[in-house]
């Protein structure tokens, strides 16, 4: 039986080896396009987001795809690197604080996420979520102690000041360490509460305010924090109300779609059986912790009311490190399971030892049951092993990539009419040049009769006709995607009448149509 925890490791870990090498050939696909296509603009015309780019994007969205774009070119094969990179670091720094569990759960953790990450296929691929979680397991690496000193605070309220700068609400797994560093400090040093989350609270605060206030910085110094601000304070509030499903989601119906969302965990409630099983094995303080951060990041897809599934990244971490805790009691001997007492003679010993045996095989049937439940290849895998296409919109975005190679000239620049469908992608293979600062024109559909919506939509127009591109490329495709609901609309009558006025279709495709200036 001892041998059976490492059997089912060297098949997860040779399944994950596997995995990472097909998916090496994976396109760029979905938001990376766009993300990948707006850090494309700010490092070859120096572009700003906000003052020069339109999107409501957090600036470390854009910091950490400026930084990954250079250092791989924006060659897709380049960032699939850099991608398998970013796990293997996490991988690392999942082993080296797991690692006071023991070898085994240590080793799992990382393996199990990196499988369920892959699972997700090349749209879940580089995920904002997944950038933070280097963050998060930083924060853990740090905060994974028995007392935390000033620079331990310190150094967690810069790591959370990172995840903040790219997901605000990424901030919310800084509480769990505050309390829990509070607690400590009044029982240890015998403080009152308020002096006790002074001495915890205060360097973290420091170490939090200071890559936002770098952030506050580089905005105002490029003339951007006003446009980012006028971008938070009015579309911010708009795009909230848009669910999962893509549909705008009336007052009166929020509430209860929030109910029936939130207990799905995004369908990852099933690694709760072996997480409360790994937690009830381990009721330490540290334990506790990875506890409350899987909580706090239960309910981070609530904040932001959209439910996507990359919105479950960090929660599907946290939980998967308490699931991998019940492999640790591999590496106990027998007669130190909480399942039967240290016996001083022989016999007792014997008899703990079978029951230690019964309840380990118990507890590898019920992890390797929801393993096999909850990890399966991604489809864009078992696509590539029966030499068949990845299947995604970078179909259509070869199709647009190849018309705009051959048919762009020296000074041309181009105008998408799209969101994730592939245009975005075709301009950044052949580096085409933005004619407006709107990437997307999806803002342009949704909330259509308010004043925000409305002027957003005269200010594109008015930068559509003093740029007047050579070409506009439309997606009219589902997967574009489009917002549905109330308030929300397909038509634009003045784009409409620009188009018939001054373009002429050069292509028409059941799901793209490209126009050419006459």
């Amino acid at each position: 039986m001892r041998y059976l925890p490492k059997v089912l490791l060297i098949l997860l870990a040779t399944s994950l080896i596997v995995q990472v090498a097909f998916s090496l050939q994976w396109p760029i696909a979905h938001d990376e396009a766009p993300l990948f296509y707006e850090a494309f603009l700010m490092h070859s015309e120096g572009r700003i987001p906000y003052r020069d780019i339109f999107d409501f994007q957090m600036p470390g969205s854009y910091i950490a795809y400026y930084l990954l774009g250079s250092l791989s070119g924006f060659n897709a094969f380049r960032i699939r690197i850099l991608d398998i990179l970013l796990l293997a670091a996490l991988i690392f720094i999942t082993y080296r604080f797991m690692r006071r569990f023991g070898k085994t759960p240590a080793l799992a953790a990382g393996i199990l996420f990196g499988l369920k990450y892959l699972q997700g296929g090349p749209s879940i691929s580089l995920q904002r979520e997944y950038l933070l979680l280097i963050f998060l397991a930083l924060s853990l690496l740090v905060g994974m102690r028995d007392s935390l000193t000033p620079r331990h605070r310190l150094s967690l309220g810069i790591l959370f000041g990172l995840a903040a700068v790219i997901k605000p609400h990424a901030a919310l797994g800084l509480l769990p360490f505050l309390l829990f560093d509070i607690a400590d400090i009044s029982k240890r040093l015998n403080k009152s509460l308020l002096k006790a989350a002074a001495t915890s609270i205060l360097p973290a605060a420091i170490g939090f305010t200071i890559p936002i206030a770098i952030v506050i910085a580089w905005l105002a110094f490029n003339h951007a924090l006003t446009p980012f601000l006028n971008i938070a304070s009015n579309y911010w509030p708009l795009y909230s109300q848009i669910n999962g499903q893509m549909e705008i989601t009336p007052q009166a119906e929020r509430i209860s779609f929030f109910l029936n969302q939130v207990w799905r965990l995004g369908g990852s409630g099933l690694w709760l059986i072996p997480a409360i099983i790994g937690g009830y094995l381990h009721q330490n303080k540290q334990t506790c912790l990875l506890a409350s951060l899987a909580l706090c990041y239960a309910i981070y897809p609530a904040l932001s009311g959209q439910f996507f599934p990359y919105h479950y990244i960090p929660f599907i971490y946290f939980i998967i490190l308490l699931a991998a805790l019940c492999l640790s009691t591999f590496n106990f001997q027998p007669s130190t399971l909480r399942h039967g007492e240290r016996k001083s003679n022989r016999q007792g010993n014997a008899f703990n030892f079978q029951l230690s045996t019964f309840n380990l095989s118990l507890l590898s049937l019920i992890l390797f049951t929801v393993i096999l439940f909850s990890v399966r290849p991604s489809a864009a895998f078992i696509r590539q092993i029966n030499r068949q296409p990845v299947v995604t919109s970078t179909d259509r975005a070869d199709e647009i990539a190849l018309f705009l190679e051959n048919n762009l000239e020296d000074g041309d620049i181009v105008q998408p009419l799209d969101w994730t469908g592939g245009t975005l992608l075709a301009m950044l293979e052949t580096r085409a040049r933005l004619a407006t600062p709107y990437i997307f024109d999806f803002y342009f559909y949704h909330h259509v009769s308010t004043p925000y919506i409305q002027s957003l939509r005269a200010d594109f127009m008015d930068e559509l006709q003093k740029s007047s591109p050579h070409f506009i490329l439309e997606v009219t495709a589902i997967d574009k995607p489009w917002i549905t609901g109330q308030d929300t609309s397909r038509e634009f009558p003045e784009l409409r009448a620009f188009l018939d006025e001054n373009y002429s279709v050069t292509i028409q495709k059941d799901d793209y149509v490209i126009y050419e200036r006459h």
